[in-house]
């Protein structure tokens, strides 16, 4: 019995960390879809101002015209997607718009749900999309 009971303390314990360091990163830990393209691993660390700031003016000249922050346009309101999206995940789709298009299921019935309307390839470069998550990290609430 005494057992049982270190067990399921010692079992909280190390529930409690998990999501206390979900809430630290701002991470949903439950997506773990990382999509297909070049990204494996994103560390994520305090949010980089100067990035934030180049990823803003990349979202403003390349996103805007299909996203919001907070409202459905032709594409889904983009405010909280680090919350629900794994870094890696809106890295590769960042750099590999047209295949996570074609094989991942998460974009594939999202295309389905906003009108069939397929993301145009933004064409960034690797530093130029972490920007654009550097940003979406900062707008998250």
């Amino acid at each position: 019995m005494r057992k049982n009971i270190y067990f399921v303390v010692s079992l909280l314990t190390i529930v409690s960390f998990i999501c206390m360091s979900a809430r630290i990163t701002g991470y949903d830990y439950q997506s773990t879809d990382k999509g297909i393209g070049p990204v494996k691993n994103v560390e994520l660390g305090p949010i980089n101002k100067k990035m934030a700031d180049d990823g803003k003016a990349i979202f403003t000249s390349k996103c805007i015209i299909c996203h919001e922050l907070d409202q459905k346009k032709i594409g889904p309101p983009l405010r909280n997607t680090t919350k629900v999206r794994a870094p890696e995940f809106i890295m590769n789709l960042l750099l590999n718009t047209v295949q996570m298009q074609k094989e991942n299921s998460t974009i594939k019935d999202l295309i389905k749900k906003y009108n069939n309307v397929p993301m145009s390839d933004p064409s960034l470069n690797q530093t130029q999309a972490r920007s654009v998550l550097e940003y979406m990290r900062s707008v998250s609430k």
